[in-house]
């Protein structure tokens, strides 16, 4: 959208000069966005029968714009395109709802009868439980879910026709969920459970009876969603044939919510799982740390063993010398006993037929 910018003195004499539904009718703004962005700027307003005063020339007071202001000088305006009734101020739900609503070619206009009707309306017309209180499932063919009485079916037929078709024209899809259920609304894979409903009123029970006794209201309620996430529109000062292209925006707004919130989950777990990985590998290097250095501790252990070992050996061979007692039953056991100390020893490593297997 193309924008412009007005010093704070030329907005005060453009207010001061054209009403203020000739300015919106420049940018892109609500009458309440409009008038906050004068009360921050300190930007005046003429009072209630300024313009009647202006236009029989009558004396009035024209309030004096404060030059000591400490704020910027310029403020940016959105330049409202040709038609459009769009206002940037407003929250995203409205400004969506308005342009399903100014696109001229939108499936929104209420027929008088049912004309043309999708496959899921005909499917549904063609059911031979059309007035029954049940959720219509079968595995041959898809059937909305429609619980109204008799009387108000054809109503509910031509609701749900004109939901169904503005949804296609929006680009979206039906399908079942994993479970069969369904067709379910699909909004960039989003799934969106519905059905159209009739209002009922509970009569508490009279003295003497049991249970409450409902009665069909005649008005009619889409639901979208299920549990605690299902989100309800019904009849009231503006017709559930009117709220249509609300309701999509609103469908669409919760689609894009939730693909954003499922691409931050993916990420989050991402990164969580990177992390594990991450810690894992420390946890691994360590581990193989330790498992080298205890068997570090372990041949440097076998080392000072064969040390002492040999000690012993040399010591029991210059003991027999001493002693004159240097026998070949002496030298044999000197020659087993450096051969075991060369086993023990990790630097020599002598096979040992009995020891290796221990």
């Amino acid at each position: 959208m193309e924008t412009t910018k007005l010093t704070r003195k030329e907005l005060y004499d453009l207010v001061w000069s054209t009403t203020i539904s000739k300015i919106l009718e420049q940018f892109a703004l609500s009458n309440d966005g409009f008038k906050k962005i004068c009360k921050k700027y300190e930007i005046p307003l003429p009072p209630n029968g300024y313009w009647l005063k202006l236009k029989h020339n009558k004396p009035f007071k024209k309030e004096i714009l404060n030059l000591d202001f400490n704020g910027d000088n310029e403020i940016e305006f959105t330049i409202r395109e040709e038609g459009s009734i769009i206002n940037i101020d407003q929250s995203p739900l409205t400004i969506l709802t308005k342009q399903i609503l100014s696109d001229k070619n939108a499936p929104l206009s209420i027929p008088e009868k049912l004309t043309k009707p999708d496959v899921l309306i005909a499917q549904t017309k063609d059911s031979k439980n059309n007035y029954d209180f049940y959720s219509y499932r079968t595995s041959k063919i898809d059937l909305l879910s429609i619980y109204v009485e008799k009387d108000n079916f054809n109503r509910a037929l031509i609701i749900m026709d004109m939901f169904v078709k503005l949804l296609r024209y929006r680009g979206h899809s039906f399908k079942r969920d994993i479970n069969g259920d369904g067709p379910h609304i699909m909004i960039k894979e989003i799934s969106f459970p519905f059905s159209i409903r009739e209002a009922k009123k509970r009569i508490p029970p009279e003295k003497n009876s049991y249970g409450s006794t409902y009665i069909p209201t005649g008005i009619l309620v889409i639901k979208i969603g299920e549990s605690y996430k299902a989100q309800e529109w019904k009849d009231g000062t503006i017709k559930l044939e009117n709220q249509l292209a609300k309701i999509v925006a609103k469908l669409e707004i919760d689609a894009e919510k939730e693909l954003i919130r499922q691409e931050e989950s993916r990420i989050y777990w991402l990164k969580y799982e990177e992390e594990k990985e991450r810690k894992n590998q420390i946890k691994r290097r360590k581990d193989e740390e330790i498992q080298k250095f205890n068997k570090l501790v372990e041949l440097s252990k076998q080392y000072n063993q064969s040390l002492l070992i040999r000690e012993y050996i040399k010591a029991e061979y210059e003991r027999a010398v001493d002693k004159n007692n240097l026998t070949p039953e002496k030298i044999e056991w000197i020659k087993w006993a450096n051969d075991k100390a060369d086993w023990l020893d990790p630097l020599i490593n002598k096979t040992d037929d009995i020891l290796d297997g221990e």
